[in-house]
C-alpha cells in the first residue's frame, strides 16, 4: 500500500501545490517566500488527500481477470 501511497502523494502533491502556486501569483504575490509557502501549504494539504483517496481503494481481493496464470506443469 505504501508504494500507491508515494505514487499519489506525488500526483496529489504536484497538482495541488501547482495551483496554489498560480492562485498566489494571481493575487498579486510575487515574492519567493509567498510562492514557497504555498508550495509548503501544498504539501501538508496533500496529506489528508492522499489518505482519504488510499481509503476509496478496494483493498479487497484481487480481481480474477488480473491474477497470474496458473502454471501449466504445476504439480499438485
Amino acid at each position: 500500500m505504501i508504494h500507491f501511497a508515494f505514487a499519489i502523494y506525488s500526483i496529489v502533491f504536484s497538482t495541488l501545490s501547482g495551483a496554489l502556486v498560480v492562485a498566489v501569483i494571481v493575487a498579486g504575490y510575487f515574492s519567493w517566500t509567498s510562492m514557497i509557502t504555498s508550495m509548503m501549504v501544498g504539501a501538508i494539504a496533500s496529506l489528508p488527500a492522499t489518505y482519504a483517496v488510499l481509503k476509496q481503494m478496494d483493498w479487497s481481493e484481487p480481481d480474477e481477470k488480473h491474477a497470474a496464470k496458473q502454471d501449466r506443469w504445476y504439480i499438485r
